[in-house]
């Protein structure tokens, strides 16, 4: 009889949602169509899959086991009535934890990330920022941002503002200088003020985050090896919000690769392209990579002022009528 007592009381225990540490992310797999229970800071999560045709947006295996990739996640919270958001349809999973997103918050807010996977997968990131009366939701995607990467465990302010600083990683560097996985993203950091996702990336007191992500690519780009453009490219990037451009231009200039992997802009969008090729005549060439790095970074907001590169070789654009190979 004790026996079947301590086994009910097991089953009891493995029945309440696992309580988890703030800031320590939970991630909910969309292939396996399980619900997600934690709590943590005091607050409940309850992920569930959503049931097609209700939500039929996501991937196509609604036709067979009548779920899609996307989740609604509960948040209860002592004293305010609970409030149930969605993950991006277009996230292959999501990842949740419950955080201080501003030391003035009397209670813990949540961090949702819908992952959309693969090595250049984007995301989209939801906050649920506190108020008085509840959550008030926030999203990248209304905010315009476009995000990849995944936030570490233990989302911090770094910049000593009282508002959590997310550090992810800016899109616009995929598939840019040769392949993707030889590109590597520089930090993009977001925060929420006002109620809104806002990038904080150029603030100064950031600087640390960039000059860290410098040391990791610095060796790779100051090296010999091969497809090393990439590296220089997030490289200078970093140098540009950390306050080090200069240096970082010159000792980039001694080490790149000559003749490799330059970004060559097509100036119409990619549904007015045939056979995947740009138009002929709208294709702009670049005499050498520095000049190709420079104006992709002008291009991307880390270049505001070209005074930097005054003794810098800078051989101009040119318009080129052969028809732009796709790389």
């Amino acid at each position: 009889m004790r026996i079947v007592t301590l086994a009910s009381s097991a089953l009891l225990i493995g029945s309440a949602p696992a309580d988890v540490p703030t800031g320590r992310f939970q991630e909910w797999r969309s292939w396996t169509k399980a619900p997600l229970n934690f709590t943590s800071g005091g607050i409940t999560i309850a992920v569930a899959p959503l049931q097609c045709p209700a939500h039929p947006l996501g991937d196509n295996s609604c036709s067979w086991d009548h779920y899609n990739n996307q989740a609604q996640v509960t948040i209860t919270a002592p004293g305010v009535a609970p409030i149930t958001v969605k993950t991006d349809p277009a996230g292959a999973y999501a990842r949740i934890a419950v955080a201080r997103l501003r030391s003035s918050d009397r209670r813990p807010g949540v961090i949702i990330e819908s992952q959309s996977g693969g090595s250049g997968g984007d995301m989209t990131l939801q906050l649920l920022v506190p108020t008085r009366g509840g959550y008030l939701p926030a999203t990248s995607q209304a905010a315009g941002i476009g995000l990849q990467g995944a936030l570490e465990d233990g989302p911090r302010d770094v910049s000593g503002d009282g508002e959590v600083d997310l550090v992810l990683q800016d899109p616009a560097f995929a598939h840019v200088f040769g392949c993707n996985a030889c590109t590597p993203r520089p930090p993009l950091i977001v925060t929420v003020k006002g109620g809104r996702i806002v990038d904080e990336s150029r603030d100064p007191a950031l600087r640390a985050v960039f000059l860290a992500d410098m040391v990791r690519w610095g060796p790779v780009c100051l090296s010999t090896n091969r497809y090393r453009n990439g590296a220089c490219a997030t490289y200078v990037a970093d140098a540009a919000r950390a306050g080090r451009l200069a240096a970082a231009w010159s000792a980039m200039l001694k080490h790149y690769e000559p003749g490799e992997d330059l970004w060559e802009p097509c100036d119409v969008p990619v549904s007015q392209w045939k056979d995947h090729q740009c138009p002929a005549g709208h294709v702009t060439h670049f005499a050498d990579f520095p000049a190709s790095l420079r104006a992709f970074l002008k291009r991307a907001g880390y270049l505001p002022d070209l005074r930097p590169f005054a003794s810098a070789p800078a051989p101009p654009a040119r318009r080129s009528p052969p028809v732009a190979r796709r790389r």
